[in-house]
């Protein structure tokens, strides 16, 4: 599975490396321009997957006084796009909510259940994958905890380090030390009923892990066991 996931990381780097922040998603009720990121284009990276038949990937952008984060959606491409956070609420039948956790935002509207997949051992592996980072751009302030990086092999280093860069910090040597031991390797497993994931995730609020999904072969949105395995903590200990 490492050329797969070599491809995967790669690709989504690529797609989302020059994006920035568009200035108007800083202001009070944001709404999306054609010419801003497009995550249909996922699927030109994540080959073994589609969306059903009819339906098109689209996103609001939230913000507020703690910064802000795409809410992506599958939606009709016959119907048309929402142009608020207030009108997604409403399409679910909800309200708007004064207590808000970002890290609920992000599953919230779960367009996971729009994509298919070809039953390819790669197939499960850009599933998790497009679960994990599908709403990984245009990420602001508070929305920026939402770091987490699979790490294909060791070169994936750089991305971890260019980051890190960005934030002026830095590994203590006790880190850097056991990053040299970390077995990268991305395992697809294929099983009668299930599938196993394993690889391996950075995040600077929290360290190294590896993490383990098991699925249903037929249904990966029907997460079977999952485990968060710690390699090595790290905090960058920064606070926004």
């Amino acid at each position: 599975m490492s050329n797969e996931c070599r491809a995967v990381v790669d690709g989504l780097y690529n797609l989302k490396k020059d994006l920035g922040l568009p200035d108007h998603f800083t202001a009070e009720n944001p709404v999306r321009l054609d010419s801003e990121f497009n995550p249909n284009l996922y699927f030109n990276v994540l080959t073994h997957l589609k969306l059903t038949s009819g339906y098109k990937l689209d996103y609001i952008y939230f913000n507020d006084e703690l910064g802000g984060l795409p809410l992506v959606y599958a939606r009709k491409s016959s119907s048309a796009p929402f142009q608020s956070y207030t009108e997604l609420l409403k399409s679910f039948d909800e309200e708007m909510s004064g207590e808000r956790s970002y890290g609920e935002l992000r599953h919230k509207y779960d367009y996971l259940e729009k994509i298919q997949i070809d039953k390819m051992p790669e197939s499960y592996f850009e599933f998790v994958t497009m679960a994990f980072l599908g709403d990984q751009f245009y990420l602001w302030w508070h929305g920026l905890y939402n770091d987490a990086k699979i790490l294909c092999d060791a070169s994936d280093m750089q991305y971890v380090y260019a980051d890190m860069k960005g934030f002026e910090i830095e590994f203590p040597q006790g880190v850097k030390n056991g990053i040299e031991e970390i077995d990268f390797s991305p395992v697809v497993i294929v099983g009668e009923s299930d599938v196993t994931v394993r690889y391996v995730t950075f995040t600077k609020w929290g360290g190294f892990f590896e993490n383990v999904y098991v699925m249903d072969k037929d249904n990966p949105m029907q997460l079977l066991d999952v485990k968060f395995n710690p390699l090595i903590e790290y905090d960058c200990g920064i606070n926004f």
